[in-house]
């Protein structure tokens, strides 16, 4: 430890007292893009933060099913129709079933609309789901539940918060891709040329701001979905160029603003939002940090048909200047007569036609509406034209931005909520020094 740094129990303890100086990545960045060179003296802590598709999502459920004194074990169980895992010793009172559920399963009553990241929202807003338990002695147990209800409930993310995305487009119009249009990263066919879809929220990613891998350990706290979480490790498929994280956390005070389900033209997908704080404790952690600009992250474009990047932008292409939010002109509305495209195609339901409003509490500004709005109804907010989320340079030829799986307007929010958290003494940082380890291969 140099003479100019600081250990996380100083940091702490002038967190409790509420004398540390605690930033959001938005606020450092902004003053580091403003030339001011930070010495580790200047700041505590700074908290990042995501929010998007994360689609290695699960969660164990310990299900009550009030059928005390019953020995028969669970052979099959379905929460809303959504297919589970059941685990239940027979030797036990089997009124309590444990379930694992994954937050990709469509459910069998509403095939590619629902599925088990929609289920995790609902309990957690509250909402009754439907049980429906199949015995091994051949009974069907119904019964609807609550997250109040149900004893143990962890959600467990095994691939989240990717450290860079790749951008899509049909660029090459090849035929496996006109055959087989289908995309967990575009909610239509994009014609050639005609659309761009990206994922990730940049400079505010917390693996992109450690690129020294020094910050982020097992065992870290963490706020998964607006709950205190914590990182286990790097996740499935994690690479040194393209890292992951395997994270864990209650469900029971998670914030559904930050979670749910999201749909693609392949399929249901999940969301998460998770926050990490960074401690300033020496001068590396302030090089990751400050050198972390949208600018400097490459986010390649590849081809939709075999994934192959063909171009590169930066997330300054993606982010800079870009409307974080989608607002709803209701005059502009032209009451399509069979089916309203900006309602159908919205990956979260967060659109409805008939009462002519955004559910703003559901909406990820991904711009699915903007792009398949007949009237130009939709659009981000601010000056943008109408149908518009900007466009992006592809060999010589402006493309627009069609579809972003990752909401980086919440992403600010759940950094800012954990910032207030720290600042109010409310959330303290982990003092781990278990490294996280990740195979070159």
């Amino acid at each position: 430890m140099s003479k100019n740094g600081k250990t996380i129990s100083e940091i702490n303890e002038k967190l409790q007292k509420g004398e540390a100086v605690v930033m959001t990545a938005m606020e450092f960045k902004k003053e580091v893009r403003s030339g001011y060179k930070f010495k580790v003296s200047d700041v505590d802590v700074v908290t990042t933060g995501t929010r998007g598709v994360m689609s290695g999502t699960s969660a164990m459920l310990v299900i009550p099913l009030g059928e005390k004194g019953r020995s028969a074990r669970a052979e099959r169980l379905f929460l809303n129709g959504v297919p589970c895992i059941p685990v239940c010793n027979p030797e036990e009172d089997s009124e309590l079933v444990d379930a694992v559920i994954y937050g990709t399963t469509e459910s069998w009553d509403h095939h590619g609309r629902y599925g088990g990241g929609h289920v995790l929202r609902d309990l957690v807003e509250g909402k009754e789901v439907e049980v429906e338990c199949l015995t091994t002695e051949g009974r069907t147990v119904y019964t609807r539940i609550t997250l109040e209800q149900i004893k143990f409930a962890r959600l467990y993310n095994f691939r989240n918060d990717f450290q860079n995305y790749v951008a899509f487009s049909n660029i090459r119009n090849i035929k496996s891709y006109r055959l087989n249009p289908a995309s967990i990263f575009s909610c239509r066919p994009i014609p050639l040329l005609k659309g761009i879809t990206a994922s990730g929220s940049g400079e505010l990613n917390p693996l992109e701001n450690d690129p020294h891998r020094t910050v982020l350990k097992s065992g870290m706290k963490i706020l998964l979905n607006g709950s205190p979480g914590v990182i286990i490790g790097y996740g499935t498929r994690s690479t040194p160029a393209k890292k992951a994280l395997f994270v864990a956390g209650d469900m029971f005070s998670m914030d559904p603003q930050y979670m749910g389900g999201f749909k693609t033209s392949y399929g249901v997908e999940v969301t998460n939002g998770i926050a990490v704080p960074f401690p300033i404790t020496d001068e590396k952690t302030l090089d990751g940090l400050s050198r972390c600009l949208d600018e400097n992250i490459p986010l390649p474009v590849a081809d939709l048909a075999d994934r192959t990047a063909l171009c590169n932008l930066t997330y300054a292409d993606i982010w800079a200047g870009a409307k974080l939010e989608v607002e709803f002109d209701p005059d502009r509305c032209i009451c399509c007569s069979f089916q309203c495209p900006a309602e159908y195609y919205c990956p979260m339901g967060a659109i409805s036609w008939k009462d002519k409003r955004i559910d703003e509490n559901l909406c990820v500004a991904c711009g699915a509406c903007t792009a398949n709005c007949m009237g130009g109804a939709f659009k981000g907010k601010g000056d943008l034209p109408r149908g518009s989320l900007g466009s992006v340079r592809i060999f010589d030829r402006n493309v627009p931005i069609i579809f972003r799986q990752s909401n980086r307007y919440r992403a600010e929010r759940i950094a800012t909520y954990l910032k207030e958290l720290m600042e109010r003494g409310e959330f303290l940082l982990t003092d781990s020094d278990i490294e996280l380890t990740l195979r070159s291969k």
